[in-house]
């Protein structure tokens, strides 16, 4: 299952990056080469690089590319490390959670206000967090419950 939510996350990653380089190329060529703008040339990279961040954290998660500082951690028993990181798992996903639920009220609130040009909901905003951060949750319960984080990988594995 997560399999398959990671595959999902990295094509609509794909296609985002995609979105954003063409508008962003479209928007330069319109404003220089022809002395007129896309009304919507920043409204739509804007979106997309905030989905693309927070649909791609999870996938940081799942191949252990996010930074950490573990010169303490080391220094101790290999039982004590597993501890340790399933401590912070656990926390993580708590923090990530409560952040999701204030992310889901902030969606609430601000659902009937509409971005300039391309009157789409600023909830949007907020639910794209959400779901990064549920999708994130299920990487770090996996941490938490194996007690084991995945060692890093290069970008191109």
């Amino acid at each position: 299952m997560v399999e398959v939510i990671d595959r999902a996350a990295a094509f609509v990653i794909i296609v985002l990056m995609a979105v954003l380089t063409a508008v962003v190329v479209l928007q330069v060529v319109f404003r220089y080469g022809f002395n007129s703008s896309l009304d919507w040339g920043w409204e739509v990279p804007r979106l997309s690089f905030i989905c693309l961040v927070f649909l791609a954290i999870p996938l940081g998660f799942k191949r252990g590319l996010h930074v950490g500082v573990d010169l303490f951690v080391n220094q101790v028993p290999i039982d004590i490390q597993r501890v340790l990181l399933r401590v912070t798992a656990a926390m993580m996903a708590v923090l990530l959670v409560i952040i999701a639920y204030y992310a889901a009220r902030l969606a609430h609130s601000t659902w009937d206000q509409r971005t300039p040009t391309l009157k789409l909901s600023t909830g949007t905003f907020y639910v794209v967090l959400i779901v990064g951060n549920f999708h994130s949750v299920l990487h770090l319960i996996r941490v938490a419950l194996t007690g084991t984080a995945p060692k890093p990988e290069s970008l191109s594995e």
